[in-house]
């Protein structure tokens, strides 16, 4: 899959995983965060009654640092292939309002990509213990 650059030569999400993100939660988005990274980072923003936005107000944070970074999503994921990672990142986040939309990826997969969310339910029944915790953290770099 290609890999399309801004203006600025920084590497920019795909449109429609974008919007689809949106779709599941106005909140989500895809940032690139570093030069060498061959992942996206999948991004929340923080919720309006969040008492971090009062670091936003007093100035302590940029309005362009209030996200939570819940997971990762390989650069060359297209679309199609998306639902099958979020809605696994999803149901391992620690925070409830995050495991909520996984509850919401059927439903919302069942009208856009039924297929991928059948693909993504066989590769979790197919796993050797489909329960077992799973590592959080950043993964590692590819070279």
């Amino acid at each position: 899959m290609t890999v399309l650059l801004n203006s600025t030569g920084q590497p920019e999400p795909s449109i429609e995983t974008s919007r689809r993100l949106r779709a599941l939660h106005a909140g989500l988005h895809l940032k690139f965060l570093g030069s060498g990274d061959t992942f996206w980072s999948v991004c929340m923003t923080w919720e309006p009654d969040d008492p971090r936005w009062a670091t936003v107000q007093s100035g302590e944070i940029s309005p362009e640092r209030a996200f939570d970074i819940i997971g990762y999503l390989p650069m060359d994921c297209n679309a199609d292939q998306a639902p099958a990672y979020l809605e696994r990142m999803f149901r391992t986040w620690p925070a409830e309002r995050v495991r909520n939309i996984a509850n919401h990826i059927d439903r919302y997969n069942a009208g856009v990509v039924a297929d991928a969310a059948d693909h993504a339910l066989g590769e979790v029944l197919d796993a050797a213990d489909p329960s077992a915790p799973r590592k959080r953290g950043r993964p590692k770099k590819v070279r």
